[in-house]
């Protein structure tokens, strides 16, 4: 019973880290294994881990499978509707953070990483109002493929370090950089010449994010959460 319940964590967390605005890091939260998750690549347990990682990435790839046509015909065709969804995702999400948060008593100096993270979303609505991804900034059509792997490559990096943080949604930064339809599009296609610079991408951001978040759990977690 508890290998299904994680393998549905894993496909709840993959359909969240689709939706732009909705954290797959959240939804983590919310399933209460977040710190477990993230826990299990550090000081030696790995091992022990890997059945509960296994069974929580395969289902993480299938909710990504499964969702990724749904959500991208959502938002094209429904998109004042799908949008306010998301929101009432992101709003339903907050008193499960805030509770991890204060757990223990709040100290005055955890006001500060919340502050900056404050700024830090305030500065991605800016740059999202004023250069949207729907703006032809981004043509994936005009870039010779080196260039659009490497864009790829690095928008997929950025996000999935987004990802693995509780109230920053990957792929509302995948959107942001202008490289989340096209990545929508060849998962549902399985179109390789762009799966697999994403997919680096995903490896490399996940590495980086993985190590520095476990981290902050370990020493500092309030002032991460």
């Amino acid at each position: 019973m508890e290998k299904i319940r994680w393998l549905g964590c894993g496909i709840l967390i993959g359909i969240a880290n689709v939706i732009p605005g909705v954290s797959g890091g959240t939804m983590a939260v919310i399933l209460n294994i977040y710190d477990p998750l993230i826990l299990a690549f550090h000081r030696g347990r790995l091992r022990s881990s890997l059945p509960f990682l296994l069974l929580v990435g395969g289902g993480t790839a299938l909710g990504v499978l499964l969702f990724s046509r749904s959500i991208t015909y959502l938002i094209r065709h429904y998109e004042m509707a799908t949008q306010y969804a998301f929101m009432g995702l992101v709003a339903g999400s907050i008193p499960f953070l805030w509770r991890k948060a204060r757990h223990k008593e709040l100290k005055k100096k955890n006001w500060v990483p919340f502050c900056l993270a404050l700024l830090l979303m305030l500065g991605l609505l800016v740059i999202n109002k004023t250069a949207a991804p729907d703006s032809g900034a981004f043509a994936p059509d005009s870039m010779a493929y080196p260039v659009l792997a490497g864009w790829l490559f690095l928008s997929a990096l950025a996000s999935t370090i987004a990802m693995i943080l509780p109230g920053i949604s990957g792929s509302f930064v995948l959107l942001m950089l202008g490289g989340y339809f096209v990545t929508m599009e060849a998962i549902a296609t399985v179109d390789l010449s762009v799966l697999l610079p994403v997919a680096a991408g995903i490896l490399a951001g996940g590495a980086i994010g993985i190590k520095v978040v476990g981290l902050m759990i370990i020493e500092h977690p309030q002032a991460m959460y």
